[in-house]
């Protein structure tokens, strides 16, 4: 989204190169996703996905940076709107790990 390209060149760097990928097809899978970002060199890649293909793109070494974000009620506090809610952008993170943890019910 437009309005976070500042708070990456502010952790990046202002001669950042920000390449989007929205509708590419390397996204049918992890491994060419995982494939795409070292064929290409990218040094970082931001993902919005499934949370199962961000795991495996995890196992296959790729640690990927996602937006922290919260829904909110009052629009005043909006950072975006989506599908009619309203978000509020906290922060970039890195996911290292993802853990599912399950039970029988």
């Amino acid at each position: 989204m437009e309005f976070q390209i500042p708070i990456l060149k502010n952790i990046f760097g202002e001669d950042m190169i920000l390449e989007e990928m929205v509708g590419h097809e390397v996204y049918i899978s992890a491994e060419k996703i995982a494939d795409y970002v070292r064929r290409n060199k990218f040094d970082e890649i931001i993902m919005v996905a499934p949370l199962s293909v961000m795991a495996k793109v995890i196992e296959l070494g790729i640690k990927p940076i996602k937006a922290d974000v919260i829904e909110v009620k009052d629009q005043k506090e909006k950072t975006f709107t989506y599908n009619g809610r309203h978000y509020k952008f906290v922060k970039f993170v890195r996911v290292t790990r993802l853990e599912l943890v399950t039970e029988d019910i």
